[in-house]
């Protein structure tokens, strides 16, 4: 069977844990050659670089901080010169405090924006340069059902920040399409992972999200890999500004 992304040059925020870390070895397994990035966790992003070389593959980490222009450009400007080139982005760092509407400060605001919002527009812009000169590229933004539903009062930075991230994936690819770029969302429901298996432990949680979800099931990474490789791939070169749940039903 031929591979999706086979030889494509891809970058991967937060892709050390989680949800990223399933996006990457997912590429990966489709011929990408993948770029990491973390922001502190550099020995599980070295771990996804060793797991994709020990399948054949070829990645690299790379660290920054997706709010901050300087490491951004840093960050870019170091894959294009490791790899060549950049075709695709896939924006999936993000950060979800819970928090009571009353005790959310100045602080907790400003930091879920920055990394969910402002760091999607940060990196899309430093890749898009790449891109436009390559002729074309693939942006994929990893946002959330809850940028579309207020799925959790503790949630007003997480949701106000994905609600953001999504208007911004739309109007991206209006800007972008010109130059060939496409530009497009999963947005996932809740898919565990190493990151949230201790919230959803707690007593009730996952029943309550399993019970309100008609495929009655939490996703898994794969799942929302799949979707993200679909973008990235030339099967959706006539897509763009496109934003699809992944979420067993829940927004139905």
């Amino acid at each position: 069977m031929q591979m999706r992304l086979n030889g494509r040059r891809v970058i991967v925020t937060g892709g050390s844990r989680g949800i990223g870390r399933g996006i990457a070895l997912a590429m990966a397994r489709e011929g990408a050659k993948i770029a990491i990035n973390y922001t502190a966790n550099e020995a599980a992003a070295h771990e996804v670089v060793a797991s994709v070389e020990q399948c054949g593959g070829t990645a690299i980490a790379v660290r920054a901080d997706v709010a901050k222009k300087a490491e951004v450009d840093a960050m870019i400007a170091e894959v294009e010169r490791e790899f060549g080139g950049i075709d695709v982005l896939v924006n999936n760092a993000g950060v979800c405090h819970f928090l009571d509407f009353f005790e959310v400060t100045e602080q907790e605001w400003d930091f879920h924006q920055d990394i969910n919002c402002k760091g999607v527009f940060l990196c899309s812009q430093a890749a898009a340069r790449v891109m436009k000169g390559q002729g074309g590229g693939r942006i994929v933004n990893v946002t959330s059902i809850s940028g579309e539903k207020a799925t959790n009062p503790k949630q007003v930075p997480y949701c106000t920040s994905k609600g953001a991230a999504n208007m911004l994936t739309q109007v991206m690819a209006v800007a972008l399409a010109p130059y060939g770029i496409t530009v497009n969302a999963v947005l996932p429901g809740t898919v565990e992972t190493d990151i949230n298996r201790e919230i959803l432990a707690q007593d009730g949680v996952e029943e309550a999200i399993v019970c309100a979800t008609p495929l009655g099931c939490l996703g898994l990474p794969s799942h929302i890999a799949e979707a993200v490789i679909y973008f990235a791939s030339d099967q959706s070169s006539w897509t763009t500004g496109a934003l699809l749940a992944v979420d067993g039903g829940f927004m139905l």
